[in-house]
């Protein structure tokens, strides 16, 4: 009996040194709690996070297959020849006008010197002409007077014969003072013939130098278009920048021959870059010409871009593509195609983040931003296809 009560009291000594350690605490609570307030937490932090891009969802549509393009000119030389200096380098930013190569002008000089002594020559000869006209007019002058007096004696001549002849038949003279005087008719009637045919004359070489003047305006006319364009052709000797922008590709050098029409280099301008997006067909129901758009450049992280939708391309890109669908023929797979939209980026040239034509681009385009009346894709390309 008095192990019983031993055993039963060691029983209870250890029930009372465990109680302690067995006890929970506030854990059990603080787990219970936790279940319930982290799975909310989460939501809510996902609605705070995916609610504002779901929200913005709804209102813009955006495509990660997009590029940036502008507007590249090709740089030739309009005259052939050798390069005698190159002023530029690739990747340099030049002005509109400014130096890029220069070629050998020997020639052109040579050919520009010719052509103003032919026009100094054809304007000589132009002034001479003038001058011979002006002599000519006044012989005409004179030839016309020395006819006047001409038929004056050659009348006063007619009336003296025709007096002598009457008094020829009353026998108041002799014939021989009657032939004096039908010899003085016959001679004043040769010489108003012969002024007559002065005149003519001076008239038909007044004519010829007219005609011989028009002739020589022409030339002269022809001369200043040929100085004209020897001028031309020595100016294009110096090859300028056709814009504002920065080169690249640059393939001449010092003493080398080039032709014309070879290409030199290219220009990038700056000043008309756009975004071509390649949205799918089923993004295009609410997008508008005029809808504000921004662009985000896979190579300017956190700098977003102002633009706005401008066009859209009259068909899907695969139909301008080398080997267009046919579906036709064979087993028919739909496949959503693109369309291509053309925005023009708005924000001014920025020196710390230029853009360039090949750079990846995401545009997020908000429909519905365009002003009242603006038209859709579908209206645009029927408009496109009416026109």
């Amino acid at each position: 009996m008095s192990e019983e009560v031993s055993v039963s009291g060691n029983n209870d000594d250890a029930r009372e040194g465990a109680g302690p350690e067995a006890d929970p605490g506030p854990w059990p609570a603080i787990k219970k709690w936790a279940i319930r307030i982290v799975p909310l937490t989460l939501v809510v932090l996902a609605a705070v996070y995916l609610g504002p891009k779901l929200i913005y969802s709804f209102s813009h549509e955006s495509t990660d297959d997009a590029y940036v393009g502008g507007t590249i000119v090709p740089v030739s030389a309009e005259v052939s020849g050798r390069v005698t200096r190159v002023w530029v380098v690739d990747h340099q930013h030049v002005r509109e006008g400014q130096p890029l190569v220069e070629i050998d002008s020997t020639d052109f000089r040579n050919a520009l010197d010719g052509r103003t002594a032919a026009l100094s020559s054809a304007r000589a000869q132009r002034d001479a002409t003038e001058a011979s006209i002006e002599e000519q007019r006044k012989a005409l002058a004179s030839a016309r007077a020395n006819l006047e007096a001409a038929r004056s004696e050659a009348a006063l001549a007619d009336s003296d014969r025709n007096r002598y002849a009457g008094l020829l038949k009353a026998g108041s003279i002799s014939p021989s003072e009657f032939d004096h005087k039908r010899s003085a008719a016959q001679v004043a009637g040769a010489r108003a013939r012969a002024a007559e045919a002065a005149v003519q004359q001076a008239t038909a070489t007044l004519t010829r130098l007219r005609a011989e003047l028009k002739l020589q305006e022409d030339r002269i006319a022809q001369a200043r278009s040929d100085l004209d364009q020897a001028r031309t052709q020595l100016g294009r000797t110096t090859v300028v920048a056709p814009a504002d922008g920065v080169l690249a590709q640059k393939a001449v050098d010092p003493g080398q021959v080039i032709q014309a029409g070879q290409p030199l280099m290219q220009l990038v301008r700056q000043d008309s870059m756009y975004v071509d997006a390649n949205f799918k067909e089923t993004q295009l129901h609410d997008i508008r010409i005029g809808d504000r758009a921004e662009v985000d450049v896979d190579a300017y992280p956190g700098v977003t871009f102002q633009g706005h939708v401008a066009s859209f391309q009259p068909g899907a890109g695969a139909v301008f593509s080398l080997l267009p669908p046919e579906n036709a023929t064979g087993n028919f797979v739909k496949v959503v195609r693109r369309v291509p939209v053309r925005i023009w980026i708005d924000s001014p040239p920025d020196s710390l983040h230029p853009l360039w034509p090949g750079l990846s681009a995401e545009p997020h385009v908000e429909t519905g931003s365009a002003p009242a009346g603006s038209k859709t894709a579908a209206a645009s390309l029927g408009e496109q296809r009416g026109g």
